[in-house]
């Protein structure tokens, strides 16, 4: 049987090459260079879920220092190769671009002598080239015959061809051109895809938010500031809620269980700068945002995606006691975050000499976590009026200091706010990506759903009659449909030579044609 993959028409990759444009047409019109540049793609993107991508974790931490801590070796050896931004690292993206120039070229190749093939195709067969079909038949036959199958099929819709005894009908040659609508619908997924990577199509970050605290929006290069004016956590209560307590089993056994949380916040936009360097802001609007409900303004979208399950320190207070006279000085208050460095207290100067945020000992010396307070710890010098100098470790559960020291200092009380984790996007590119991805499918349907379908029919020798049929998908079924019609007019009944053919014919194999 004929290959009939391209119906006879020239491809260019096929030829030899002559010149270096030849070898890279070549390269990027290979179908095994293209199933290579899919299968890197998949394996690249199954390692990049190994671990969330940096994106996607805490914020309180460095990434290199969240990974080792939370996975170890492979962590430390995950973010090394940079695989914590896998999907926006150069390699990724110029696999993704080369599949996009195969899947250009390879159509190019194959769609234009394809068409050009299927436009000016003739009715009039050679009879190797009917016997050489899948579907062929030959016995006695009329012309007045074949003129009743032309009635017959065009009743079934096909689009008949005559050339004096010689008839071509055609049915559904749209189908042919689906992968190639699917090929362009995946180019311009791509395209969507790759653009993703510019700050102008689609932003991404993670802004935590203090309640009180305004802070500008990365996102939006500074234009916009947002003010966390409240943060809201209601949790399931079994107890004092008979709504919750249908769920009480499940949260006896889960501890406690969110059962909604948001943040009401303000929007600004930065109008100027004033005197002092700081930003001037005017109000735009206000409203909040919970899981799954945004908060919306211009092109962004910002989403309540976590919050601090440890209230963050914003101010702690202290006194100073004297233990040899009894008397008491203070209180002063550190604000974390812009601590004072000395505070005077009636003759007593306290100097602030270290902060550790989130306080931890680590190879013998205090140290810090992260720079959130959440677990704040305070190196003090307290000096006399006399001039004599002491120090005082002091933090949540710990008072480090000398047991001669005359100062000792003290908790007088401490501020905390909830954090709000908001997740601010932007993303310009989802039409470009549904219209791909529509494409697509329209691509795929119409391949699946509408096999070409092509019959020819001719006179040979003396009163033969040949008859062949052709279709790129499921024969059989072109087999079924017309079959009662070459019964009902009298001509040849074909058969399929797939059931009688073991082995391809050498002399026909390499003939092109179509699929």
């Amino acid at each position: 049987m004929l290959d009939m993959k391209y119906d006879g028409a020239d491809i260019r990759s096929k030829r030899r090459p002559k010149s270096w444009i030849d070898r890279v047409w070549s390269f990027f019109a290979s179908v095994k260079v293209g199933l290579w540049l899919i299968g890197l793609i998949i394996v690249g993107s199954a390692i990049g879920t190994i671990f969330p991508q940096e994106m996607y974790i805490p914020q309180q931490l460095p990434p290199s220092q969240y990974y080792a801590q939370e996975y170890g070796t492979p962590g430390t050896i995950y973010y090394s190769l940079g695989f914590h931004n896998l999907y926006t690292s150069w390699w990724y993206i110029t696999l993704i671009v080369m599949l996009t120039l195969s899947l250009i070229v390879a159509s190019i190749d194959r769609l234009v002598p394809l068409y050009k093939a299927l436009k000016h195709q003739p009715v009039r067969r050679t009879e190797r080239f009917m016997k050489g079909q899948r579907l062929i038949g030959q016995g006695p036959g009329t012309e007045a015959q074949i003129d009743e199958l032309e009635s017959a099929l065009k009743k079934k819709r096909y689009r008949v061809t005559r050339d004096g005894d010689a008839l071509l009908a055609e049915k559904h040659r749209f189908g042919r051109w689906g992968p190639y609508v699917n090929h362009l619908g995946l180019v311009i997924f791509f395209i969507g895809a790759m653009l993703r990577v510019f700050p102008a199509f689609h932003t991404d970050t993670l802004e935590w938010v203090r309640e009180g605290d305004t802070v500008s929006l990365e996102a939006t290069d500074g234009e916009y500031y947002l003010r966390n004016d409240q943060f809201i956590l209601e949790m399931y209560d079994p107890e004092n809620n008979e709504e919750d307590a249908k769920f009480a089993a499940a949260i006896e056994k889960a501890g406690a269980v969110p059962k909604n949380y948001e943040t009401e916040l303000t929007l600004f936009k930065k109008v100027g700068t004033n005197e002092d360097g700081s930003p001037q802001l005017e109000q735009v609007t206000s409203g909040s945002t919970k899981v799954n409900h945004p908060f919306t303004f211009d092109k962004y979208e910002v989403y309540q995606e976590q919050y601090s399950s440890r209230p963050e320190f914003l101010a702690m207070s202290f006194t100073i006691a004297d233990q040899e006279s009894g008397d008491t000085y203070g209180p002063f208050t550190v604000d974390l975050e812009n601590p004072e460095t000395t505070y005077d207290l009636d003759g007593v100067e306290v100097t602030l000499k270290d902060l550790y945020p989130d306080f931890q000992v680590k190879d013998g010396q205090p140290d810090t976590k992260s720079p959130r307070a959440l677990n704040p710890a305070f190196f003090f010098n307290v000096t006399s009026p006399e001039g004599e100098t002491e120090s005082n470790l002091i933090g949540i559960r710990l008072n480090v200091a000398d047991e001669d020291n005359r100062y000792k200092v003290q908790f007088a009380g401490t501020e905390m706010a909830s954090t709000s984790g908001l997740r601010v996007k932007s993303d310009s590119t989802y039409p470009i990506l549904i219209i791909g991805g529509t494409i697509f499918m329209i691509g795929i349907i119409m391949g699946m759903y509408w096999p070409h379908r092509r019959v020819w029919v001719r006179k040979g020798e003396g009163t033969d009659v040949l008859v062949s049929g052709f279709t790129n998908k499921n024969p059989s079924s072109l087999r079924r449909e017309v079959s009662p019609l070459l019964e009902k007019t009298g001509l040849p009944i074909w058969e399929d030579q797939a059931k009688f053919e073991s082995k391809p014919d050498d002399d026909t194999q390499h003939e092109r044609g179509e699929s």
